[in-house]
This record gives structure tokens, sequence and C-alpha cells, in this order.
């Protein structure tokens, strides 16, 4: 009705999750997890092969820590040209509680026996309304940043630094349990309490997902593009898991 008091956001129903977690859940979420179903935006897609990006949008399947997923979208490095890809949950939105809110899937993957770990870094951004983006906070922190690392534990807050183990058919698995799917989950209390749109987003949730091949995005610390593996070509989309999904 006309002057009725805006219903609780998740973050408010879930404030006392710890004394009575199933009213927390029952109240926030439409399904207990779900994969990011639509493709917003592909600047890149060709719709054939790896360049086809509904392969990011039809759930994961990756192929454990010693090999490489198909079912990927790759993205190149060109900046706004083939370097992004946006997705949504259709119809609804990705609300803050308890937890990690969602997971990036990106083919990470271990060689040299497993002591080595190839990766292609991404950044991930979210949004209220498609067109005002709010990263999330991330830190190259090599003693020299302008030389690539393989080391994950130097890269915070990007995604691309777990394998996935996930797959829809052959390892149906908690998307969540980051043990038993891998993958790179984020937290939306890690956004910043900036009192504009970052805060506004903690609150209310996100509707759209960016993820940008971290090579064609400038590091703030040098001024140059983040650095790359020398054989990376941009990074490959399994697929995005969240959950406390709720009508837009």
């Amino acid at each position: 009705a006309c002057g009725a008091p805006a219903p609780p956001t998740c973050a408010e129903l879930c404030s006392d999750v710890a004394s009575d977690p199933d009213i927390c859940r029952s109240a926030c979420e439409s399904k207990d997890v779900a994969y990011a179903d639509t493709v917003v935006a592909a600047p890149g897609s060709t719709g054939e092969g790896f360049g086809d990006a509904s392969q990011a949008a039809n759930g994961v399947r990756g192929c454990g820590q010693g090999c490489g997923g198909l079912d990927v979208y790759s993205l190149g490095l060109q900046d706004g040209v083939d370097s992004y890809l946006v997705l949504r949950w259709s119809g609804r939105r990705v609300q803050n509680g308890p937890g990690a809110d969602f997971v990036v899937f990106e083919n990470v993957f271990l060689f040299g026996g497993g002591s080595d770990r190839f990766m292609d870094l991404v950044v991930v951004y979210v949004s209220r309304d498609g067109s005002t983006w709010v990263p999330f906070p991330h830190d190259y922190t090599s003693a020299d940043e302008t030389i690539y690392s393989s080391d994950p534990a130097l890269w915070q807050g990007f995604a691309g630094r777990e394998p996935v183990l996930l797959h829809e058919e052959e390892n149906p698995v908690d998307p969540f349990d980051q043990v038993d799917a891998g993958g790179d989950a984020f937290d939306l209390d890690s956004l910043p309490d900036d009192g504009g749109e970052a805060s506004a987003i903690k609150r209310e949730g996100f509707v759209f997902l960016k993820l940008v091949a971290a090579p064609s995005e400038l590091n703030p610390d040098t001024g140059a593009p983040y650095p790359k593996d020398p054989i990376s070509n941009g990074a490959d989309i399994d697929g995005v898991y969240g959950r406390w999904l709720a009508p837009e």
C-alpha cells in the first residue's frame, strides 16, 4: 500500500542468524543456491566453442585440480572489447547473508606435480542497476608488482585463484563447500562502508555481476596493467553460484 514501510532486507533479517538460522534462511532464500543463468553482456562472444558466452551461464563443469574444463567462456584482454562478461540471476538478486554470498568458478589448474598453478586472474564487480558498478576490494601484493607471480596468496580479492572441482553431473557437491567444490568465494560484507553505492549493495544486494580479465585493468599501485602468466590469453569463466536469492 502507499506509504507502507519497505520490507526488511536480508541483512536485517539475518542479523540474529546465530540464534535462529532457520528464520533467516526461509525469509531470504527463494532457492537454496543457484547459478547465474543469464548473460547480460559479453562483447567478445562469438557463439561458438570457447567463445560461446552461454557456457558461463549453464552451470559449472570443472575438470578438477589438474586440468582445465571445456565448458567455459574465454575472455580476451582487450579492454572493453572482449575483456568482460556480465551475468545475472533471472528475476532475482543476491543478498547479503551469513558467510559467502557467491562463488566464482574460473579455470585454474595445477601442474608440475601440483607444485605450480596456472591462473587467469579476474576482477569482480557488482551492481544493482547494471550501470553503477562497485568492485570488490582487490590487491596484488607481490614485492615487485610489475612481475607476475603464480602464488594465489598474493592476489587478494581476485577471482581465478582456485581450481574448479564442482561438476554438475559428475561431482554435484555444495558450491559453497570450498574444499569439495573449489572456486573463489565472495562476501558482500567485504565491500567498503562508503555511505554510497557499496553500502547500498551491502544492505539491498545486487542484480548484476561483472567479471573482468585482470590484465585488461590498471593496477593503481603501478599505473600499468596487472601482469599475467606469459602464456595467458584471458580468463575462462565456468560459472558463478549465488545464494540468499530474493525476487528482484
